[in-house]
């Protein structure tokens, strides 16, 4: 991985964790959702993370090629996995995303990419 790649990862590892800098109302994307709060849907999924994300990462994001949209799978992957319940019994939002069960590591690479298609419309 190379140096600015790296830096880009922990920037939105950091951003995510802490919260966007314009959006202060919004809760830290740290916080985990529980089973009460989960969103349900791919959709619904990508509405409370776009907000979360500063504008300059939603560039680079936006920016990426579709077929280099995994080298997000471990930063931006992981938080959604772990903040949306995908390892925790959000079987609501895994069906969304594959459209049958599937592993949570494949449902949150279809959030990433529903993530990379909101951000090229």
């Amino acid at each position: 991985m190379t140096p600015c790649r790296s830096l880009a990862i922990g920037t939105i590892l950091l951003v995510l964790l802490l919260g966007p800098v314009d959006t202060p109302r919004a809760a830290p994307a740290s916080t985990e959702l529980g089973p009460n709060n989960w969103p349900a849907t791919v959709h619904e999924t990508v509405q409370d993370l776009l907000p979360r994300i500063p504008l300059a990462e939603r560039m680079r994001i936006k920016t990426t090629k579709k077929d280099q949209l995994i080298s997000l799978y471990f930063g931006l992957g992981t938080l959604i996995r772990n903040r949306y319940g995908l390892w925790r019994g959000n079987d609501k939002l895994i069906l969304s995303a594959c459209g049958r069960p599937c592993h949570p590591d494949d449902a949150s690479m279809k959030i990433i990419e529903a993530l990379w298609q909101a951000l090229q419309d």
